[in-house]
């Protein structure tokens, strides 16, 4: 049995001004995290033939059971930045993932991810898992894209469907645009989760939030992952019976790493994320929902 599943589009990453491209993606990025904290983790994705040895051999370095479905095209988003707000741009997109794509031995699974970046995720794969932890990314059901590619934030029309076949649903306050009410409507339905970068995260169940405090990283190199890395760590800290508080303080531990590198490279061990869990106080502040203060924005 596997202690994570993650599943979504692996994506290829191209940044302005950089000369090579990067393996990316929610589902990607969070088997990487879980992996690198040492649990038994398998990824069902989509890549195509030119980025298929890049993240076969990403993989095997970090004893993630790769399981890559055959497309195309690998999803492909190229970034930019002006005025420090980052703009994407969907270059390609491979098809959804679907039940039928799901093998019998990732199927039996302690907790599970799924990573929607393109709106990948097919209905019938929500019926597959149940019993376990299932922690929806939410990003890909907020994008739509013009017809150059241009990425613009959607209204969620299904989301009361989603997320009650969900446990619980991460979102980033850049996802939202700023707007908590938004996620304060979908967590009637299911808990839902607002990433805060490193002011750590709004959980938002049952009629109230409460703030979970995020912990200082060494330095801040690149922020891209970071939010993938914390659904790793709350997928794995629910499967452990974390409650969803407990289990958003480990996640905002797991995610502060992250940042610390480019890419992959800075994600922590177990132990690393014990111990700066156990040097630094994580802050917890308590307000009903109708009456809490949506966060700033931050800068991506």
């Amino acid at each position: 049995m596997f202690d994570l599943v993650t599943i979504g589009h692996t994506a290829r990453d191209e940044f302005e001004g950089e000369p090579d491209w990067r393996i990316g993606g929610t589902a990607t990025y969070a088997a990487a995290a879980a992996a690198c904290l040492g649990d038994r983790v398998a990824l069902l994705t989509r890549v195509g033939p030119n980025e298929r040895e890049r993240l076969e051999a990403r993989c095997r370095e970090l004893g993630i059971d790769l399981h890559a479905l055959e497309s195309a095209v690998t999803t492909t988003f190229s970034f930019r930045y002006v005025d420090g707000r980052r703009h994407l741009r969907l270059k390609a997109r491979a098809k959804g993932i679907g039940a039928e794509a799901i093998p019998p031995a990732l199927r039996e699974t302690r907790a599970v991810v799924l990573a929607s970046i393109a709106h990948e995720i097919e209905p019938s794969v929500f019926s597959v898992y149940s019993g376990v932890p299932r922690v929806l990314a939410a990003q890909g059901y907020l994008r739509s894209w013009d017809a150059d590619g241009t990425i613009r934030r959607r209204e969620w029309d299904d989301a009361q469907h989603v997320l009650g076949r969900v446990s619980v649903t991460v979102v980033s306050e850049e996802d939202v645009e700023g707007d908590l009410d938004l996620a304060r409507g979908w967590a009637r339905t299911a808990p839902v989760i607002v990433t805060i970068a490193e002011r750590g995260a709004i959980v938002l169940r049952g009629g109230r939030e409460v703030e979970v405090g995020g912990f200082p990283a060494n330095e801040v190199v690149d922020q891209t992952g970071a939010g993938d890395a914390f659904c790793a760590g709350l997928a794995l800290g629910l499967a452990d019976g974390d409650d969803l508080e407990a289990a958003t303080r480990f996640a905002n531990a797991v995610a502060s790493f992250a940042v610390e590198g480019v890419g992959t490279a800075a994600l922590a061990s177990r132990e690393q994320v014990q111990a700066r869990m156990s040097g630094h106080s994580s802050s917890k502040t308590s307000s009903a929902s109708s009456g809490g203060t949506p966060p700033g924005r931050t800068t991506p």
